[in-house]
């Protein structure tokens, strides 16, 4: 079962994520990545920023989701999207 950790924030949209370890930070594994089991597009490097496919972003966070809220914010991320 799918159970996200953290949001992906960018100016427009909020994603759900979970955190992989990769060899050079994380992986940011949506929904549809881990239902498909394809390789995550996005991933964060310390000291680094993020990246999606080897490419640098800018304007992304990534915010914890707390346990007593994190089905409202789930809620409205998904709504959002």
């Amino acid at each position: 079962m799918f159970r996200p950790t953290h949001l992906l924030v960018s100016r427009s949209q909020s994603t759900p994520v979970q955190l992989a370890r990769s060899p050079k930070g994380f992986f940011l594994i949506t929904e549809t990545e881990w239902r498909e089991q394809s390789q995550p597009a996005f991933e964060i490097r310390p000291q680094r920023g993020f990246f999606c496919k080897g490419f640098a972003l800018l304007g992304y966070s990534l915010q914890p989701l707390n346990t007593q809220s994190s089905q409202t914010k789930l809620t409205s991320a998904v709504t959002s999207a």
